[in-house]
């Protein structure tokens, strides 16, 4: 199995169409042997208003099945995507799961001697997954060929034993999953820092109020080796430093932070003075700097991006008021890992599986 692995824009799916002949290369040559099979953009060879049985029939004859071979195979392919009470349905009503189903159905029906996949599984459930994923390892088994672009690096680890890195058309690097796999992920966070960095100089587009008092100067995240950074991974450590300057002083200010993911969702609030064991300041004098750090010792986030807003608050009155409430201060990214998890939060598990006869059973035993 060869992983296709490279920042969107690279080529991935380009390379795709050129080695199904979707496409045509404007300069060299192609040269596939054996039958080929392809499951590429979502829905892609299927006709809308046809039903199941009707695109299987389409997409078997494209794929150079006769008639006799589709209808020999025909309920296998059904049975294997788990579609027969939708099956005479337009695929139009079809959900992204149920069209994974029905096309990868297909293209390993056909028993191709090279069956290409473009990040089409992501969108599968969990067990049609399971199902695709044995298929493929059946596949190599057989000394054929798999062609498979994602970028799940925990998917392209377990999966494949050769990965290639495109960037803009051309192959940066390949060779082992492992090696290869950690290379797009150091690239993936450089250039996530650069992009974060130039984000968060424009940061003061958004709304900020207060008195005054207190002026925020710095918002930093520090990560694992304790640099200065915009991109992270799972479990990580994770600091949030908020340096200020006093300019007129004050009294019983809280410094505090909101999570949020890019769409708004809100994820997570604290400060200093809601603990078991509060810091309280009873007051900051003029002329003072300091910094407020708060930290995750394993950050609890799955990729994606996700901003922080900062505030500091006065509480010396029964209504606290803003001395500096900075919305979407910084914004900072969870990029792929090993850990394979689903959702928005990384929760550390360990699982454990015992099976065998009474008083005689084995354990095996797992930790993410």
């Amino acid at each position: 199995t060869v992983g296709i692995i490279g920042e969107n824009g690279a080529g991935k799916s380009t390379l795709l169409k050129l080695l199904t002949s979707i496409s045509r290369p404007t300069t060299g040559s192609v040269i596939t042997n054996g039958r080929v099979a392809s499951l590429l953009e979502l829905g892609a060879g299927f006709h809308p208003e046809f039903s199941g049985r009707e695109n299987i029939f389409l997409n078997c004859s494209i794929l150079g099945m006769s008639d006799e071979e589709i209808r020999e195979r025909y309920q296998s392919i059904v049975d294997y995507s788990e579609l027969g009470d939708f099956i005479e349905r337009p695929v139009k009503t079809y959900s992204s799961g149920m069209y994974v189903r029905l096309g990868f159905s297909v293209a390993a029906s056909v028993n191709p001697d090279i069956l290409l996949i473009d990040e089409a599984l992501s969108v599968g459930d969990e067990h049609f997954k399971g199902k695709c994923i044995n298929r493929l390892n059946e596949f190599r088994e057989q000394g054929k060929t798999t062609v498979f672009v994602s970028h799940d690096m925990g998917s392209v680890k377990s999966m494949c034993q050769w990965v290639v890195l495109l960037d803009q058309g051309r192959v940066l690097e390949q060779g082992s999953s492992e090696k290869v796999a950690d290379e797009y992920l150091k690239r993936a966070h450089e250039r996530g820092n650069e992009r974060l960095s130039a984000l968060n100089r424009g940061a003061s587009e958004y709304p900020r109020w207060g008195s005054g008092e207190v002026e925020t100067t710095d918002i930093e995240l520090v990560g694992k080796d304790g640099q200065a950074t915009h991109v992270f991974q799972p479990g990580e450590p994770f600091k949030v430093r908020i340096h200020f300057r006093v300019l007129k002083k004050c009294q019983s200010p809280v410094f505090g932070i909101g999570l949020y993911r890019s769409d708004g969702t809100y994820i997570n609030g604290s400060n200093h003075s809601w603990r078991k064991e509060p810091i309280d300041i009873e007051v900051l004098e003029e002329g003072e700097e300091g910094c407020a750090e708060m930290s995750f010792e394993a950050l609890p986030l799955l990729k994606g991006e996700y901003y922080i807003t900062t505030f500091l608050y006065d509480h010396s009155k029964a209504s606290p008021t803003p001395i500096d409430h900075r919305e979407h201060a910084v914004t900072f990214q969870v990029i792929d890992s090993d850990h394979r998890q689903h959702g928005m939060l990384f929760l550390p598990t360990l699982w454990q599986v015992k099976h065998g006869s009474v008083g005689n059973q084995s354990q095996r035993s797992s930790r993410s």
